[in-house]
């Protein structure tokens, strides 16, 4: 689990997306997460969670629904302004079940969860392009 700093927050729903930096380091990710108990429409101001405040959570990668073996550097793309959508480069690491694994990343420092669409049969060592959806799962 590590600690985030909200720099932006936008919300449809239950549904935030929020653009975040860990605590200690310079670079901004965008992420989605669910707020199951507090609905917002048109972009309301929420009353939980806003610029400044300081999540705690695990980072994943899911609804990945394209990949492919490659043979590249480790790294990721976030080019939609305000979505969590990342093409990313990882190292899998372990392999957890058909549907999912654990990657090493250029997003983090360590190992992050890997949540595939379609059954997938990737070994550890091997690298793999990805293309899905940067997840945060808060921890309260």
């Amino acid at each position: 689990m590590k600690r985030y700093i909200i720099n932006e927050i936008y919300s449809d729903g239950y549904e935030r997306i929020a653009i975040i930096k860990e605590i200690g380091k310079d670079v901004k990710i965008n992420v989605h997460f669910l707020e199951y108990d507090e609905y917002l429409e048109n972009n309301e101001e929420s009353q939980k969670k806003k610029k400044g405040d300081i999540l705690e959570g695990n980072i994943s990668i899911e609804l990945v629904t394209f990949s492919k073996k490659v043979d590249k550097e480790l790294i990721y793309y976030q080019e939609i302004q305000k979505s969590p959508h990342i093409e990313a480069v990882i190292e899998v690491t372990q392999i957890i079940d058909k549907y999912s694994v654990y990657a090493l990343s250029s997003v983090l420092d360590g190992n992050v969860l890997i949540e595939f669409e379609n059954e997938v049969n990737y070994k550890v060592g091997e690298r793999v392009l990805i293309v899905g959806s940067l997840e945060l799962s808060e921890i309260s």
